[in-house]
């Protein structure tokens, strides 16, 4: 269908036509677009620029994916209905003005569905990126005709063609049936206006999801902060306390401004994707993507917060490389002002970091200015991004997190609620670390070492090393909404609440952000490294036979699929063998030759680096790894007593490890885990199942039992002595008036 187009353009579409058939190959979303739009009705595409260029790659697409022709020829006797429809159109002597009134040919699609029903078609939003295909190499010449918000002309829509045409992205949207009579209340109604405007807000969605928001240059940015009401008293309060003048006041404010702002740069995040992906070619033998469908099910148009697990310096960087690689605007990052150095902040900010002081002591201008940042990046839809632990971990497990940044993103949410905020957790597991020499030293007492320059440069000669892979696990994304509800009963987006700190605030923050911690832990990535430290650092001298080890270690993964901690973890499919071969190749493992079968063994040092990656997964095998503590010096356990060490120790571990469980869950979790124990011939139980026995202690079994209970002894014995403390120093209260504790201050590993 091409009659809106002139002649000279009627006669070059078949020419460009011809051209993107032999050269342009775009990448095209959602995989399943045929099954979408395959039910036999009409379809008609809308596209967001008239351009003859999107229209040949359009048909082109359709073309190969068998998909209804948006250059479809109108029956005979059938008045012509569009088969594609442009929002934005030239207009002027020499088309330099955009007209973005409602273009006819979408009042004839509204017509044509109203008077026959036959006629009725989906209606298509199809946008198109050029420069923007995920997973390709950029080149600084294509980055000069990479899509942006700025409509663009036609001369650079054939260099575009030329340089991207195979670095191009084509996404179709999801379909706005129209309905064949207006009394049909299912669909939407036939009104042009109407689905004008909806369609509008579905392509500036898909377009701010995919190369982010149109942001503004970051002096218009930081000239919104600073006229914000908020900002403005926090600037007269200085005035009156510091005993200066208004000039004065406000330029401290905007200091502070353009101390926090990004400045974001949709070039430079592209020509850094390619920069990045020969990085990870060097570290890393791969990057791994697990549960990515997590961040697909975001509805559009919500305000996503990604809130990963700190493990090191590298998470900023794949965070936004997966998820620009995957289709996604690479989001804002909230970094430590520590990272704000010469060269390097001024990279990151253009990458999208703000910076925050670690505190704001006090200082009630600048955190004005920061919370009214925050709130205006979530308020224009750009996705935001901070680590909720404050820091890098140590020791591989979850830290306590810190409420600071989640308190002031609710704030800012229900101050402006004009997006639905989705907190999506993220899991990093790395099966060697870069900086894990360093956080041994720290452990040892050795000072932290401050960011600069000199040392980023110290650890170059390091990345020669080889890290094997990474791993990146998206959790179940977390609505906000439904967590303000239960605290502030009958809110709703409609409301606004200026309060600057609520009493509920810190209570719903507290369990956000408990939340998000279990939800992390439940995406973990289960993987050779981690079932390796698991079964040697759980042995006197870190050392096991070969075939005890590899059994050991195909144990532990069938237990984690059999009766897996959660839904969305990922566990290696490799046989124990091949763990042990790889886990030698990365120079974790060494081997000693023995007349009865090898020895695998890891050295002192590799053992308290290898106690890192172990950490990392140790609260999947936690509970089967304590229920099995009950039977090394027993032979036996009744039911009861097993549910009732579990009652005592789970709420200890289960705030520390941030298990997912409740205690009214916890019951039917330890029925079902010694029913695991039980299918792996680790226990036997009576015919009721109301005795527990361990197998018999010459046996295999009862060796791989030992083990794996061993995984847990010194949590066991740390919780034992902590509890014995308290219960030798008691309370005033309690010696005064001589009462027994209570059960669960007993000790956690008793049967009694």
């Amino acid at each position: 269908m091409t009659g809106e187009f002139t002649a000279f353009e009627r006669a070059a579409l078949l020419l460009v036509r011809w051209f993107v058939a032999l050269w342009v190959r775009p990448a095209v979303l959602p995989d399943d677009v045929r099954d979408r739009l395959g039910g036999g009705r009409p379809v008609v595409y809308v596209l967001e620029k008239r351009s003859v260029v999107d229209l040949a790659v359009l048909e082109y697409a359709c073309r190969e994916r068998r998909l209804p022709s948006p250059i479809a020829t109108s029956r005979p006797g059938v008045p012509p209905v569009p088969a594609v429809v442009f929002l934005e159109r030239r207009a002027g002597l020499f088309g330099l003005r955009t007209d973005r009134r409602l273009p006819e040919a979408l009042r004839a699609v509204a017509q044509a569905a109203a008077t026959d029903p036959a006629r009725a078609a989906d209606v298509v939003p199809v946008s198109l990126f050029w420069g923007r295909a995920p997973g390709r190499e950029r080149s600084w010449f294509r980055l000069m005709v990479a899509e942006g918000w700025d409509i663009g002309g036609r001369f650079r829509k054939l260099i575009s063609l030329l340089v991207n045409g195979r670095n191009l992205l084509l996404l179709f949207g999801e379909a706005l049936p129209l309905q064949g009579a207006p009394s049909e209340t299912i669909g939407i109604a036939p009104g042009p206006r109407r689905l004008w405007r909806q369609l509008r807000v579905q392509l500036r969605n898909q377009r701010a999801a995919t190369i982010g928001p149109d942001l503004s240059h970051r002096r218009t940015i930081v000239a919104q902060v600073l006229r914000t009401r908020a900002v403005r008293e926090a600037v007269r309060a200085d005035m009156r306390a510091k005993e200066i003048n208004r000039r004065d006041a406000l330029e401290v404010a905007r200091d502070y401004a353009y101390e926090i702002a990004a400045n974001y740069s949709h070039p430079f995040i592209v020509f850094m994707s390619g920069v990045l992906g020969r990085l990870w070619n060097r570290l890393y033998d791969g990057i791994e993507l697990a549960n990515f469908s997590s961040l697909q099910s975001v509805a559009e148009g919500s305000e996503i917060v990604y809130v990963p697990c700190h493990r090191s310096h590298m998470d900023y960087l794949l965070m936004s490389y997966v998820v620009y690689h995957k289709g996604y605007v690479a989001p804002h990052i909230a970094a430590g002002i520590n990272l704000n150095l010469p060269v390097v902040g001024s990279l990151l900010r253009r990458g999208g970091a703000f910076f925050l002081r670690r505190s704001f002591g006090g200082n009630a201008t600048y955190a004005a200015v920061f919370t009214r940042y925050l709130g205006l990046m979530m308020a224009r839809g750009h996705p935001i991004e901070y680590f909720i632990e404050g820091g890098r971990s140590r020791t591989g497990r979850l830290m306590q997190p810190k409420l600071g940044m989640l308190s002031m993103t609710v704030r800012s949410y229900v101050r402006d609620p004009k997006r639905p905020v989705v907190f999506v957790p993220v899991y990093f597991g790395y099966e060697r670390i870069v900086e894990a020499r360093t956080y041994v030293s720290e452990l040892s007492g050795r000072p932290k070492e401050k960011e600069s320059v000199l040392g980023m440069l110290r650890v170059l000669p390091a990345l020669r090393s080889r890290f094997g892979k990474v791993y990146v696990s998206f959790g179940e994304p977390l609505a906000l909404d439904p967590i303000i509800e239960r605290h502030v009963p009958g809110w709703s987006r409609a409301s606004v609440i200026t309060e600057e700190k609520p009493p509920w605030l810190t209570p719903l923050a507290r369990e956000l952000a408990h939340e998000i911690m279990t939800r992390i832990n439940a995406a973990a990535c289960v993987t050779p490294i981690n079932l390796i430290g698991l079964a040697l650092l759980a042995t006197p001298r870190q050392s096991m036979g070969e075939a005890d080890l590899a059994r050991q270690l195909e144990l532990y993964a069938s237990l984690l699929r059999q009766a897996p901690y959660a839904p969305h973890v990922w566990v290696t499919g490799a046989d124990g063998q091949s763990m042990i071969r790889y886990g030698e190749a990365l120079g974790i493992l060494q081997r000693r030759p023995h007349p009865l079968g090898d020895i695998v063994r890891m050295s002192e040092d590799r053992a308290i680096l290898t106690s890192y990656y172990r950490n990392n997964v140790l609260h999947l095998l936690l509970m089967p790894s304590l229920l099995a503590c009950a039977f090394l010096n027993n032979a036996s356990a009744s039911r009861a007593d097993l549910h009732r060490l579990a009652w005592r120790i789970y709420p200890y571990v289960a705030d520390e490890y941030f298990l997912r469980w409740s205690e009214a869950e916890l019951p039917g979790v330890v029925d079902e885990l010694l029913e695991d124990l039980l299918n792996h011939g680790l226990l036997t139980a009576s015919e009721d199942r109301s005795q527990w026995q361990r197998p018999a202690a010459e046996s295999i079994e009862s060796v791989q039992l030992s083990v794996l209970a061993r995984a847990t002894v010194p949590i066991v014995e740390r919780f034992y002595l902590a509890i014995s403390l308290l219960m030798k120093a008691g309370s005033p209260r309690r010696r005064s008036s001589g009462s027994a504790s209570s059960p669960r201050s007993a000790c956690p590993c008793s049967m009694s």
